[in-house]
């Protein structure tokens, strides 16, 4: 998974210097798996770090293989937006896909 420069940027900002941001795939959202971003402070047993603040847990990170996070700050809805990996499939929403 890759996480741009204002990604990371936005999330270290966020944090403040504390914790850790998690993104992880639930089932659900429009076309099948929805990504969902935790903040933590403590980091669980099965974590895979990205960056030096961002974690997912392996099966998350083996679907979301090349799938990109990016930063969009837009003054009307500020968010972020992901990209879904190869092969997949996304409504549009940028927050919903299907493999």
């Amino acid at each position: 998974m890759t996480i741009t420069e204002s990604a990371q940027k936005k999330v270290d900002q966020t944090l403040n210097g504390e914790g850790f941001l998690g993104i992880h795939l639930e089932g659900g959202g429009c076309s099948g798996y929805q990504i969902k971003l935790s903040p933590t402070t403590e980091l669980p047993q099965d974590a895979q770090m990205i960056t030096t603040t961002i974690f997912s847990d392996p099966t998350s990170l083996g679907l979301l293989d090349d799938a990109k996070m990016d930063w969009i700050d837009d003054p009307f809805r500020p968010t972020f937006h992901f990209t879904p990996p190869t092969g997949a499939s996304s409504c549009g929403c940028g927050n919903s896909f299907t493999v």
